[in-house]
């Protein structure tokens, strides 16, 4: 009989051992072990650790590295986004204040409740379209050295959902952790060595160089 398996990152127990992910935080459980391995099987040994501070010094050296960094590359999540958005937020201030003149011939207590609902959503249309506006597209090259996905149960209504995160490292002193955009994870595997496309603290896209 099988030992029961625990999660490394947050310790929760797994009764399947099939399952090669955990439920609650997402991290990698590994290859399950076969059933009928013997038990005396040699362990593998471990993965060399990448040399990142070298991988990096080889980077910095790269012809196409200019290039890359002065690049703008193509992202789905914000390519688009503004014109739609403009229309969105014109759109609930005109929905606004017409729902807002109707309730008051109807029921003049209720008259600022969809008034106030719609300047909320307002807000938050216009703090989007502020931040995309405002924050600029950074190119820094960059080491993956972790990948980690955080799950959130949904309700009864709604889906799970996945959220990506990413520790780069950009140098000897300087790393740091950023939620990927779903259209940049194909590129993003630990070890990865290229340029990273930084949105604020998201990752926007990510283009691997090939070294060595």
């Amino acid at each position: 009989m099988s030992a029961p398996r625990t999660c490394p990152n947050c310790q929760l127990s797994i009764p399947s051992l099939e399952a090669r992910f955990c439920e609650r935080c997402g991290a990698s459980l590994g290859v399950p072990d076969s059933p009928g391995a013997p038990a005396n099987a040699p362990i593998p040994p471990p993965t060399p650790a990448l040399d990142a501070d070298a991988l990096l010094r080889t980077l910095a050296a790269h012809p196409d590295l200019p290039r890359l960094l002065a690049a703008t590359p193509e992202t789905p999540e914000l390519t688009g986004k503004t014109l739609p958005s403009v229309l969105l937020l014109l759109g609930l201030s005109v929905l606004g204040v017409f729902a807002s003149l109707l309730c008051f011939q109807l029921c003049p207590p209720l008259g600022f409740v969809p008034l106030v609902l719609v300047v909320v959503g307002a807000a938050v249309v216009a703090r989007q379209l502020l931040w995309n506006a405002r924050t600029p597209l950074v190119a820094r090259p960059a080491f993956v050295r972790e990948l980690r996905a955080q799950v959130h149960a949904g309700a009864r209504h709604s889906p799970d959902h996945t959220r990506h995160f990413a520790l780069l490292q950009f140098d000897t002193d300087h790393s740091g952790e950023f939620e990927c955009y779903r259209s940049a994870l194909p590129n993003l595997e630990v070890g990865a060595l290229g340029v990273a496309y930084l949105k604020g603290e998201r990752i926007a896209a990510f283009t691997r160089v090939p070294v060595g």
